[in-house]
């Protein structure tokens, strides 16, 4: 019999039939828990579901070759819009049977992936195609292709694509295609604006970006307070939007603060110092909400942040890069390793309020 197979209940009745004595009831349970509980709990190992054996990873060998092949296959068309067509419907038919039927978790993953660009591509080009005429290149060149319609034929498509995308997770269930949808919508949002004001987008990019990725991080932040155990899909969803939010909140921050402090005349250490700062308050938020995707997109800019303090010291390239990767790989490994107990510092004062509504407890 498996220590699993014993109840709180079945101990305290050997406490009443004199087996065991309080003391010993509280020793033993203490240790039986003690061996249900892993080195590190499903929650803060943050375990991620799309991969589930290396079947998984043969077939969606064969699917990205199979979908590779028939995109250099239909180049010899060269039109773009039938080629993008039967990719996209190639992908909804081979969901039917990896997604639907076989539920495999790699191959569902990749084709939700692939599916919306597929789509999108295929209604602008074919939609370019109709707008302009016998133009031949309406059909062989994105930038032609986008040249030939009208911003808000633009958006219609944009849209209409997102539609088909949010079918397609309807249909399939697939956890990363909210992401998708997100995504999407991000695109729609900027076609609009697009559509209003041509220099809009260009001018305020950064800003948008900012925007777009606080919308993506609230909305990833709702799935987790849905799930605050990790076990479900909800979890997933969570994750994949929270990848999504990262690179998007990251870089337009870094580009707003580093446009700031170029247009003030601030020296590289000044703005090295800025860059690790940032990257130092990501830290913070990855660890309080207990996703590393936050951090892992702030790295790059730590690497640089470290890269130009020693530039500054007049340290060689070749030790200058030796030594930023030492930094940045310590720095890694240090705060992966100590991930629990720094959260469990993190959390604690924090214990008892609202916010641990939305963010796992400490284990």
């Amino acid at each position: 019999m498996t220590n699993e197979a014993f109840t709180r209940e079945d101990l305290q009745g050997a406490v009443r039939a004199g087996i065991l004595s309080p003391p010993q009831l509280e020793a033993l349970s203490t240790y039986l828990e003690g061996l249900r509980q892993p080195a590190i709990s499903s929650v803060d190992a943050e375990e991620l579901r799309f991969v589930r054996g290396f079947h998984d990873i043969f077939i969606s060998i064969g699917l990205l070759t199979l979908l590779f092949g028939l995109f250099f296959f239909l180049t010899f068309s060269r039109n773009w819009g039938l080629n993008f067509s039967v990719q996209a419907l190639a992908i909804w038919g081979l969901s039917e049977v990896f997604a639907r039927r076989m539920r495999l978790a790699l191959p569902s993953f990749i084709l939700s992936i692939l599916f919306l660009p597929a789509t999108l591509l295929a209604v602008i080009f074919v939609a370019a195609q109709f707008a302009g005429g016998s133009s031949p290149e309406a059909s062989q060149k994105f930038q032609t292709a986008l040249d030939a319609l009208p911003g808000s034929a633009l958006v219609l498509l944009t849209v209409a694509a997102t539609a088909i995308a949010a079918l397609h997770y309807w249909r399939f269930r697939v956890p990363v295609g909210v992401s998708v949808i997100c995504a999407g919508v991000i695109c729609s949002l900027l076609a609009t604006v697009h559509a209003i004001d041509e220099t809009f987008v260009g001018n305020y990019l950064p800003w948008i970006s900012l925007g777009a990725g606080l919308a993506a991080f609230t909305v990833a932040m709702r799935f987790d307070s849905r799930d605050l155990t990790r076990r479900t899909a909800n979890s997933d969803k969570a994750f994949w939007l929270h990848f999504l939010a990262a690179p998007l909140l990251v870089h337009s921050t870094q580009l707003l603060l580093l446009s700031g402090l170029d247009s003030s005349g601030a020296g590289d250490i000044l703005q090295a110092v800025v860059m690790l700062s940032l990257v130092l308050m990501l830290a913070f938020v990855a660890v309080l909400v207990d996703r590393r995707a936050i951090l892992v997109s702030g790295l790059g800019y730590f690497g640089v942040a470290v890269s130009m303090l020693l530039w500054s010291a007049e340290v060689s390239n070749m030790a200058g890069t030796s030594i930023t990767l030492l930094v940045l790989g310590s720095f890694i490994l240090l705060l992966g390793s100590a991930w629990v107990p720094v959260r469990r510092r993190l959390v604690a004062p924090f214990t008892g309020t609202r916010l641990m509504r939305y963010v796992p407890a400490a284990q």
